[in-house]
């Protein structure tokens, strides 16, 4: 066992990472760092008593990615571990794919009884993520570096490289991607030309982010046991209370309440005129971006998320609610947090996911002895996902996004049809 991997195994050791989680996804590029740590844990699969699975994403953006990808199966099949791929769709961006890698191992350890996803983060990782956010005026709780273990999917996302520099990372065969090398993206911008000119300037330049960060995650930890102690941050915020704090708390409240929908991105100064919002005496709504809306009644601010595509798939014969009506005839549909929503009727082939497998739709109405008349009713999708059968059933992918804080709910419930009346 080299060094560095002794390394490795004394830190997931002391803390703890695999104690809790018998089948592991390793989220696996073919790149240095992501072959790194496969290599490793499949050595120590034993000492840790872990089972390993593959999760890979061809991204299509090199002609390389074809042999890749075929190189991974092959390593997977020698080594009798199992592999998932997919592959990214559509125009690329640092941003949907993250999302489309995130949501794929979602996927994947639901369908798969997995209860832990790793990634390769290192040291170096850590700097040009806070950088990147620094550059494009991210708040100071964003800078508090990249966690090494979180609650994700149906367990946790863990880090476990986050203290090795990249280069103790030593696998000897790896895939070179060098669309890595270049200047188009912020990331590969702030890797190859801003880093290397800082570190000219401070050889400790890596030491001193990472100080920094730990810093602030303590600064920050503070604020935030200050905020739980006034028990104000909810889904709706009373205005009394939050006016009653001073300036400076109220920027971290608003940043704490706002932590809770990452899908919205807002700049400095659209915080600050909400801040100016909050605390003048009118009531206030506006829509921050197309699928989230701010108000301000005269007793209360919160947040309400918006689906504009509801207004042109409902039918008229389906009341759709996005806030809790308290109402045990609507029925709870538990959505992703991104992805189009389509209400419509039962189609040929359509299919939904039922303890973990696929069913023909007409065959699950079959064998549960569904009544006919609500056969016909409306099925809601997301991005071709069927989540539910509208007052019959939600699918397993429904049950999964309860536990999504960045998901979307609706209650939904058929209209009752008026019957004409007769003379």
């Amino acid at each position: 066992m080299t060094p560095n991997q002794l390394k490795f195994l004394k830190i997931v050791k002391d803390k703890h990472y695999f104690d809790r989680h018998d089948k592991v996804l390793v989220a696996l590029s073919g790149g240095q760092d992501s072959m790194t740590l496969f290599n490793w844990l499949y050595d120590l699969q034993e000492k840790l008593d872990i089972k390993l699975g593959i999760a890979h994403i061809n991204h299509g953006m090199r002609v390389e990615s074809e042999h890749e990808e075929q190189a991974i199966r092959e390593m997977s099949n020698k080594l009798a571990v199992p592999i998932y791929v997919d592959r990214f769709i559509g125009e690329f961006t640092e941003r949907d794919a993250r999302e489309f890698r995130y949501k794929f191992f979602d996927k994947i350890m639901y369908e798969n009884a997995y209860t832990a996803v790793v990634t390769a983060h290192h040291k170096g990782d850590v700097v040009e993520t806070v950088l990147m956010r620094e550059i494009t005026g991210r708040p100071l709780r964003s800078l508090q570096g990249i966690s090494d273990c979180q609650p994700f999917a149906t367990g946790e996302l863990i880090r476990p490289l986050l203290e090795f520099e990249k280069t103790e990372l030593d696998a000897p065969v790896f895939f070179e991607d060098w669309t890595n090398h270049g200047t188009n993206q912020l990331r590969n911008r702030i890797r190859n030309q801003l880093i290397p000119n800082l570190k000219k300037e401070n050889p400790q330049f890596t030491e001193a982010i990472l100080s920094l960060t730990s810093e602030i995650s303590m600064a920050m930890s503070i604020i935030t046991d200050r905020i739980s102690e006034l028990d104000i941050v909810s889904k709706k915020i009373s205005l009394t209370d939050f006016c009653q704090q001073s300036k400076a708390l109220q920027h971290f409240i608003l940043q704490e309440y706002f932590a809770q929908f990452p899908e919205m991105s807002m700049n400095k100064s659209k915080f600050e005129e909400l801040i100016h919002i909050i605390n003048r005496p009118q009531q206030y709504r506006e829509k921050l971006n197309k699928t989230v809306l701010f108000v301000k009644t005269k007793d209360e601010f919160y947040i309400e998320k918006y689906y504009p595509e509801l207004e042109q798939n409902t039918d008229k014969n389906l009341s759709v609610l996005t806030e809790n009506p308290n109402d045990d005839s609507f029925m709870q549909v538990n959505l992703p947090a991104t992805g189009k929503i389509v209400i419509r009727k039962r189609a040929p082939g359509d299919v939904i996911l039922i303890n973990g497998h696929h069913k023909k739709l007409r065959k699950y109405f079959i064998d549960q002895k569904v009544p006919l008349e609500k056969r016909d009713n409306l099925l809601i999708f997301v991005e071709n996902e069927l989540y539910a059968v509208v007052d019959v059933i939600c699918s397993d992918l429904s049950k999964r996004a309860k536990n999504d804080k960045m998901g979307r709910t609706l209650w939904v419930k058929p209209s009752v049809r008026e019957e004409k009346q007769h003379a």
